[in-house]
């Protein structure tokens, strides 16, 4: 049953592109909001991208997906990605953030967030970069976490005729 297992923080596999895949689309179907990737686009998407995105989230020393594992499925998951360049290396985007209704509350944004600034010491990335729409708990669990806004990007987001905007939130690594 859900919720009984304890809850692992570890990358993701290729094995658990099913699990992957369906909890991506619940969170683009459940707050459209909050990504800016559409939830009909990326449903339509045949499964080769599926298989290439967890594939290059494995293998790609640029990025990494952060999954919270609760034994019997996927509890949440958050995504980096290092800027390539010569010049822009030191900087990570953080981005994909979620976790299912039924496990929110026990800190494992947190806990996801550390686990990829574990990932970033080590590769030399000095600071890390995400967005999030200014109401609800989103925001308020990065400032817990250490981010800070640095401006505010107006109607980032458009869902049906309604515009969101977006806190633009940093910390040092």
């Amino acid at each position: 049953m859900s919720g009984l297992h304890k809850i692992s923080i570890r990358g993701i596999r290729e094995s658990d592109l099913a699990a992957y895949k369906a909890l991506r689309l619940e969170a683009l179907r459940e707050h459209p909001e909050s990504f800016g990737t559409d939830y009909e686009e990326d449903g339509a998407l045949p499964e080769s991208v599926w298989v290439e995105r967890v594939r290059k989230a494995v293998e790609d020393p640029g990025g990494r997906i952060v999954l919270a594992d609760a034994g019997d499925e996927l509890a949440g998951m958050v995504g980096v990605h290092r800027n390539p360049g010569a010049k822009t290396r030191h900087a990570a985007s953080i981005w994909g953030v979620y976790v299912r209704p039924q496990y929110r509350g026990k800190r494992m944004v947190d806990q996801m967030i550390e686990e990829i600034l574990n990932w970033c010491r080590p590769r030399g990335v000095r600071i890390v970069r995400l967005s999030a729409t200014p109401t609800g708990p989103a925001a308020r669990c990065y400032q817990r976490c250490g981010f800070q806004v640095y401006g505010v990007s107006p109607e980032e987001i458009r869902v049906g005729e309604k515009y969101y905007d977006e806190l633009l939130m940093w910390r040092r690594v």
